[in-house]
């Protein structure tokens, strides 16, 4: 993930800033009404200049207030900030706009990922509109944080540990725990929508952004032009657990095969042989991070996170060769290899860790994360009945689907954890956006996937795609979390956009 400098002040709309009140439920469509694609010129001026987005030198900023809780308005109100950055040929009528969101939860569209967003697309860019709305939380609007997973801690916490902390932190979020759904951050996105006077939109979800994304398309159809999803997955498919493994083989052999440095098959049997090596012998391992030496234990969990996380993001043949020959070494027994790879991964969680909310806030990911996924417990549960009714259900999970790893350590591994919302409060909102098999607008949607992706893999995006009636899914070879990073995505994005028939 790509960083960003952040701009500290929150630009405000001057003429065109709006509380909007909008219900839950979307409008229904009005016929005979003109499509509106893009901002009007009026409607550009009267938002502020970006001084502090150099990056993006064209953009105008705006801010609307929204409604905190729109079933319950006595909850009050929270900041929505946006940057609008206007085609260039205005000698034209413009052909739409195009709103990107870069995933997470809890990542800045605007600070963290808005110049390469406006980099990437700039071929679309002389006739089209880029909306960049940060989610609420998150960069420039009302950033979220708690004391509990303030900075890096949690990167160095065991399993329990960090359990308990994301449970604190929803205890220290107190009424305003069920207020980050994806289904509040769709809602504030049309409320932009609307401000703008725009009819419909050319989504772009990257990540958790394809999750976003297809929320927002279920609850306003009429306003969606096109879809793109890029490392993509379904809001009702729970995919954190064998396709994942499946597709971590996957990439193990392909990154083999194609590099020629390596057998994939030894590679995982490797593998499988030093995670048995460390849930019988665990280790202290010492880690020393801004100033601060962490004690953490290297045991399978650690070691099953770390390995999981060289396919999870972009791809780095040198990483995905050290994995291998790490674990090729720890097999004659030299394990100083492997701690060497666990303390490189766990100094750069620990840099994205201490960006802060401005950038990307913990405390919003995991809000989002609580609220919405699926999960093996019920909140109205106390907290020993939820763990009861989680370890039922992972024990019915077999090893053998997992290889390298154990099924209850793989579906436990840091960041994608499915019990990491254990301790969380009883949140009696919780639950997805929408239900299996709801209706979704008949729009061209594309959905792209990496052959090296094992955080959101092929499967995930044939998930992904069939949500829709219309959609096309592509596989990029080579291309890791996600493909929206490889010019042969962008390209694909760039072309899909550019001739979908709607």
């Amino acid at each position: 993930m790509k960083k960003k400098r952040f701009a500290a002040a929150l630009a405000a709309v001057t003429a065109a800033a709006a509380v909007v009140t909008a219900g839950a439920a979307a409008p229904m469509a009005t016929a005979g009404v003109q499509s509106t694609l893009t901002a009007s010129t009026e409607t550009v001026r009267a938002l502020a200049e970006c001084p502090e987005l150099p990056s993006v030198p064209t953009a105008r900023c705006g801010q609307i207030t929204v409604p905190r809780d729109r079933t319950n308005p006595g909850k009050g109100t929270i900041d929505i900030g946006f940057a609008l950055v206007p085609h260039t040929d205005t000698s034209q009528p413009g052909l739409g706009t195009v709103v990107p969101n870069p995933g997470g939860p809890g990542s800045s569209t605007i600070d963290l990922a808005g110049q390469s967003f406006a980099e990437a697309l700039a071929p679309l860019l002389n006739r089209r509109d880029l909306l960049l709305i940060d989610t609420r939380g998150v960069g420039r609007s009302t950033p979220l944080s708690c004391a509990a997973l303030d900075g890096p801690a949690r990167v160095f916490a065991s399993l329990p540990k960090q359990r308990q902390m994301i449970g604190e932190c929803g205890h220290q979020l107190g009424d305003t725990v069920s207020d980050y759904s994806s289904i509040a951050v769709a809602d504030d996105v049309d409320a932009v929508r609307k401000t703008l006077g725009l009819s419909r939109l050319d989504l772009l979800g990257v990540s958790y952004g394809t999750y976003l994304m297809a929320t927002y398309a279920q609850r306003y159809p009429q306003h969606v032009r096109t879809v793109s999803m890029a490392g993509a997955y379904a809001v009702n498919v729970d995919t954190t657990g064998e396709v994942n493994a499946v597709a971590f083989r996957r990439a193990v052999r392909l990154v083999c095969e194609r590099t020629g440095e390596c057998d994939g098959d030894r590679v995982l049997s490797d593998l499988a042989a030093l995670m048995k090596r460390l849930r019988k012998h665990p280790e202290k391992l010492t880690v020393s991070y801004d100033g601060v030496k962490h004690r953490v234990t290297l045991d399978e969990w650690q070691m099953t996170s770390v390995a999981g996380q060289v396919y999870a993001k972009l791809p780095d043949t040198k990483v995905e060769l050290a994995l291998a020959r790490a674990a090729s070494a720890a097999r004659r027994g030299d394990l100083a290899p492997v701690r060497d790879l666990v303390r490189k991964s766990l100094i750069k969680s620990a840099e994205d860790a201490s960006y802060g909310p401005a950038l990307i806030s913990d405390a919003q990911s995991w809000a989002v994360t609580c609220h919405d996924y699926l999960r093996d417990f019920d909140y109205a549960d106390p907290v020993a009945k939820r763990t009861r009714q989680y370890d039922a259900a992972q024990a019915k999970l077999d090893d053998a689907d997992f290889r390298p790893f154990s099924a209850k350590v793989w579906v436990s591994r840091a960041d994608y954890d499915t019990g990491a919302c254990l301790r969380w409060p009883a949140d009696t909102a919780a639950q997805p956006p929408f239900a299996p098999g709801a209706s979704m607008p008949d729009v061209p949607v594309l959905v792209l996937s990496g052959d090296l992706d094992a955080n959101t893999p092929i499967e995930s995006g044939d998930a992904a795609a069939a949500q829709f009636p219309r959609a096309t899914h592509k596989v990029i070879e080579g291309a890791g979390h996600t493909p929206a990073t490889t010019d042969e995505g962008v390209n694909e994005i760039i072309m899909f956009i550019r001739d979908a028939k709607v």
